[in-house]
């Protein structure tokens, strides 16, 4: 072999080697010709599987596939565009983008499916549109490389496309297929003109199973000071292997002093997690050490990213990303960060095995920076993104035992991806309706399933709730499974898999995590059975944490609780956060709703001053609005371009405390909601925890209204069983205990399921939940007080409260024997 130089060499002795057997491994060796003992190096010989992408089409009216097929990449690659179902005579040509059309996470109430998604992909700068040959009557180099309709022609009538990559650093996967119109504001007086209409990403599949995702391994940089954004990284799992498919989703300057888009920015990977100073003034992010090199390539230069050395192959250096690819951009502010999103194919960029970047840092540079900062303007750890799995599972009747079991899965891999549903059910009687709904299950009501607690279909995108048959997914309201999947009528069991939908999200702020599902009887049109849709999670991998801020003072100005949840794998990386609001004023009998409240969390635990009278004093001690990487620290009292900033499209240039910046305004008396939120952290070195939420005043105003702190949210059950005296009513049961225990009704519930009648009616066995975080506490308390039918004082310590002296400290329930006969 000559080195440097490309050979093609042709054995025909050579007998197939057997690279799939498990229990052995081939390596191809480089002998040094004068010294036969002296190896150069050896790499694994392994199988080359055949790329398979697949784009699926499932938006208005119009259903199909293309499917890429490239064996190696000196073979051509075979497209076949299949559409089944069009409901628009005007379709036009098919291209493909330069980007991934950005996910519908943000809350938007329109669904755009192509967002931006760049221009067509062109590396090799070719003519478009009007400026390319005529489609299909041309050689297949003189169209741009996305430019599939006029490679294959319209109506594919040619088959292989040899400009068409799907390997190396020109390859298409992960960006966007789109399907064009015909414009229809020119439909008649201008021939010719076409528009973006459908976007799908082209997205990994098996070759030898067409029907399955391939597995990936998926990772991501998050930075969030003095820039905001996120990188994520794509690579086929093994056995599988392949190229890293790098998305830089746009970087944003946050510190308030850079206005401008920048270019020009190296960047790398270093083989360090950064620590505290990734927001040093001086020697920023030192501790991400040097460059990723695990090959030891030009080992002796120190400063080896700025030098150029000809003799070494760039490529050679893992971590050296700016010379691997292209320098990057940062965008001076949200409304041109397409300037700063880009996609990159990189081989030997590995995210697992021995050379893994997983846990090391992504280093960006600024090479015209203050000298006493250095040249390194942000870093980021990289994290993995796990695949994503929400269930229900955990069924409700309405009103009576519900002989539904089983559950239904959704899954997916990151927000670009589709949504795959899985359903196993059975005891159905007479479903036909299946939904996801707005709020989650409340297990204390006896008829847990109705519109006025769970509220109607989860519809964010504000579709049409009636369509035609053939509707696509897309044209449906996001909650309404039966209307894109098919009724469930005549069925009493249901295994089906396979359901694909590219709106339903389990990533981002129109997630259905802690949403619930809901079957519909056909006969009675009532809700029949229902289920919260929860996190679906190994105990072994990940573990879920649960807050809590409870507005329960007596003397306070909201009545209610703020739920979260978040779960947090092995690895450190956590999911969004799950908020469920559900705050009223105060009063038993009190329906006054106020609007618009923003909401956000302070730095400090409230105490006493969450009762204060005078508006001006109440809640002082929260102090001001938590922001932990200084967003905008530099100009900080520029509100108009804050506000500019900071919204449900960039959730990260909001402060981490800014809850309403990112997810909206709430309401008093309005009824539950529910949030997710991508920039709320539970737990490590930045966690809400032990902090408070504070609301305040109605339409927008400033002034600070209620407060309450953030803790932790236990939850201890336990079964006991009471005498069932006449006239005994469970949830006057359950309201004489809670004035005794001095706590809210959202401390103290019982499983409506869980309640049975025993010895004939003398006893009653109740699934009692201790909620909170004095759920041990309250668990104790309340043996004592059936034990002895007195407790001297309350169980919850509210600062600054007295409590009346006639509060009521003794109950007249007690405990039930163990069997009948003990009872006298």
């Amino acid at each position: 072999l000559k080195v440097g130089e490309r050979q093609l060499i042709r054995d025909p002795g050579l007998q197939r080697l057997d690279i799939l057997n498990p229990k052995r491994y081939l390596y191809l060796v480089l002998i040094d010709n004068h010294h036969p003992d002296t190896f150069f190096g050896c790499a694994q010989i392994k199988p080359n599987y055949k790329n398979f992408y697949r784009a699926l089409v499932m938006s208005h009216g119009v259903t199909g596939y293309l499917s890429l097929e490239q064996e190696s990449i000196l073979t051509p690659t075979r497209a076949v565009l299949n559409i089944t179902r069009v409901m628009d005579p005007v379709l036009g040509g098919f291209r493909i983008h330069m980007l991934p059309a950005l996910p519908p996470i943000d809350g938007s109430p329109i669904l755009d499916q192509c967002r931006q998604i760049s221009n067509v992909y062109n590396p090799t700068d070719k003519g478009i549109a009007a400026h390319a040959p005529v489609p299909g009557m041309d050689s297949q180099d003189r169209y741009a490389v996305g430019d599939v309709s006029g490679k294959i022609g319209y109506a594919g009538e040619r088959e292989w496309d040899s400009f068409l990559p799907l390997i190396g650093k020109h390859s298409v996967v992960h960006r966007s297929l789109v399907i064009y119109r015909y414009s229809l504001s020119c439909f008649y007086s201008c021939s010719g003109v076409e528009e973006p209409w459908i976007c799908s990403t082209l997205t990994r599949y098996l070759w030898d199973h067409p029907e399955y995702k391939m597995p990936v391994v998926t990772a991501e940089a998050f930075y969030r000071y003095p820039i905001v954004g996120r990188i994520i990284f794509h690579q086929p799992a093994k056995p599988y292997y392949g190229e890293t498919t790098i998305l830089i989703e746009g970087l944003v300057y946050s510190d308030g002093t850079s206005l401008n888009t920048t270019n020009e920015h190296r960047w790398g990977i270093h083989i360090n997690p950064p620590g505290k100073d990734y927001f040093n003034w001086t020697a920023r992010c030192v501790s991400a050490g040097p460059v990723f090199n695990p090959h030891k390539v030009n080992n002796y230069s120190k400063f080896f990213l700025k030098i150029v050395n000809e003799t070494v192959n760039a490529e050679s250096v893992i971590g050296d990303l700016s010379k691997r690819l292209a320098h990057l951009v940062i965008s001076g502010s949200k409304s041109v960060i397409l300037e700063s999103r880009t996609l990159f194919t990189l081989d030997n960029l590995p995210l697992s095995g021995l050379h893994s970047i997983l846990g090391k840092s992504l280093v960006i540079f600024d090479d015209h920076g203050p000298k006493a900062r250095g040249d390194r303007l942000a870093c980021s750890k990289i994290t993995s993104i796990f695949r994503r799995k929400a269930v229900a599972r955990n069924w409700f009747g309405n009103g009576f035992q519900t002989s539904v079991s089983g559950k239904i899965e959704f899954f997916q891999q990151t927000e670009y991806g589709i949504t795959d549903i899985e359903m196993n059910i059975e005891g159905l009687e007479d479903v036909k309706d299946y939904q996801v709904a707005m709020t989650p299950v409340l297990e204390i009501l006896e008829f847990p399933c109705e519109e006025t607690t769970l509220y109607g279909v989860y519809n964010p995108h504000s579709a049409n709730t009636y369509q035609n048959q053939g509707a696509t997914p897309d044209q449906f309201p996001v909650g309404d499974l039966s209307g894109k999947f098919g009724h469930l009528l005549g069925h009493s069991s249901v295994q089906k898999v396979g359901y694909n939908d590219s709106n339903l999200m389990i990533f981002g702020q129109t997630s259905i995590l802690g949403r619930s599902l809901v079957f519909t009887s056909h006969a009675t049109r009532r809700r029949w059975a229902c289920s919260t849709i929860e996190r679906g999670y190994a105990p072994s991998e990940a573990r879920e944490l649960r807050a809590i801020a409870s507005f329960h003072h007596p003397n306070g100005f909201a009545y209610g609780y703020m739920r979260m949840t978040q779960l947090i794998h092995n690895d450190g990386s956590s999911s969004d956060t799950v908020i469920e609001v559900n705050v009223r004023h105060p009063g038993k009998h009190d329906r006054n709703i106020t609007f618009h409240h923003n909401w956000a969390i302070y730095v400090n635990p409230v105490g006493v001053d969450a009762a204060v009278k005078i508006l001006n004093t109440r809640c002082t001690a929260a102090g001001y609005i938590w922001n932990p990487y200084y967003t905008q620290l530099a100009d900080p009292l520029n509100d108009e371009l804050y506000r500019r900033e900071c919204g449900p499209d960039l959730p990260l240039r909001c402060y981490v405390g800014d809850l309403s910046g990112r997810l909206g305004t709430i309401d008093l008396g309005n009824g539950r909601k529910v949030f997710s939120d991508p920039n709320l952290p539970l737990e490590g070195k930045v966690s809400a925890m032990g902090r408070s939420i504070v609301i305040l005043n109605k339409e927008r105003g400033s002034d600070k209204f209620a407060c309450a702190n953030i803790e932790p949210d236990y939850d201890t059950i336990k079964y006991v069983n009471v005498r069932r005296p006449p006239k005994f009513v469970v949830s006057q049961f359950l309201e004489d205990i809670r004035k005794v225990l001095g706590v809210p009704d959202w401390f103290l519930t019982v499983d409506s399921r869980k309640t049975n009648i025993l010895y004939n009616g003398a006893c009653i066995q109740l699934l009692i939940h201790f909620k909170g975080p004095q759920a041990n506490k309250l668990e104790q308390d309340f043996s004592r007080l059936l034990s002895s039918g007195r407790l001297s004082e309350p169980s919850l310590y509210i600062p600054g409260y007295i409590h009346s002296k006639k509060r009521p400290s003794t109950v007249s329930y007690k405990l039930c024997s163990t069997s009948p006969t003990d009872e006298k």
